[in-house]
């Protein structure tokens, strides 16, 4: 690929848009389409999905595979089996399974549907300077969650309380959407998990590691109350959004280093 063709050091990952059931558990999964449409990060794969940028993506349902957890997170560590690589109770208390999957299983799930999405991001980092992790969330915490009943704010930063990327990076993120009259919190309600963990380092260290964000979205600014449908308009504005977003930052700190 010659230079000129090529995208910004940049990538996006984007874990937790896809709702799709894996052949492996279809028959066991006691959710529906519809309400599978419920533990996505709504629309976040057309808003963060922009131009000229590397992009990582994952169709699978994050209540079935979570790439965003280590493949050996396993759920019935937590006392509800509601956190983990795959769960067996949802975020507000729902069973996934009819029949809980054996363990074969999760490890055929694990290895095809998990690994895969990390390896495309290694594959990149040799030729990336940053990674924005890319989600959504529900615009007041959920019953299993530690923020339960609580308003979220607009936007969340996370950095794994800074160990991921610089405050110059965080302050630099927060004042773009606080200019724009968003609210921002950084590190809470999530600090970032796996993505931010496995591949992203406070400085880059070559050639596995860079400097990342996590990013959520409140979904109340773009989807209607009780309803998975988008407000009108509202996920191409904030797709725009991020765009400029990703265009002042590669100006202000990728620039340089891709020069």
């Amino acid at each position: 690929m010659s230079s000129e063709h090529k995208p910004r050091p940049l990538l996006v990952s984007i874990p937790h848009a896809g709702s799709e059931i894996p052949e492996e558990v279809a028959s066991a999964v006691a959710l529906s389409q519809h309400d599978l449409l419920g533990y996505t990060d709504l629309y976040t794969d057309q808003i963060f999905n922009i131009d000229n940028v590397y992009l990582v993506s994952n169709p699978i349902s994050r209540v079935i595979v979570d790439v965003n957890r280590a493949p050996d997170d396993i759920s019935r560590e937590y006392e509800q089996a509601a956190e983990g690589v795959t769960v067996h109770t949802t975020w507000d208390g729902r069973s996934v399974y009819a029949k809980e999957p054996p363990q074969e299983i999760v490890d055929v799930l694990i290895t095809k549907y998990h690994d895969p999405y990390h390896e495309q991001i290694d594959k990149r980092m040799a030729e990336v300077q940053f990674l924005i992790d890319g989600h959504s969330y529900l615009s007041v915490g959920p019953k299993l969650k530690r923020d339960s009943g609580e308003e979220r704010p607009d936007i969340n930063l996370g950095n794994m309380n800074f160990s991921t990327c610089t405050r110059e990076h965080t302050v630099f993120f927060r004042e773009f959407f606080e200019e724009r009259g968003y609210s921002v919190r950084v590190n809470f309600p999530y600090t970032g998990k796996y993505i931010l963990g496995h591949h992203c380092h406070r400085r880059r260290i070559p050639p596995f590691l860079v400097p990342g964000i996590q990013i959520e979205i409140n979904q109340g600014l773009y989807v209607k109350p009780d309803s998975f449908d988008a407000i009108p308009n509202r996920v191409e504005e904030f797709h725009a959004l991020f765009a400029k977003l990703v265009d002042a930052f590669t100006e202000r700190f990728l620039a340089e280093e891709d020069a």
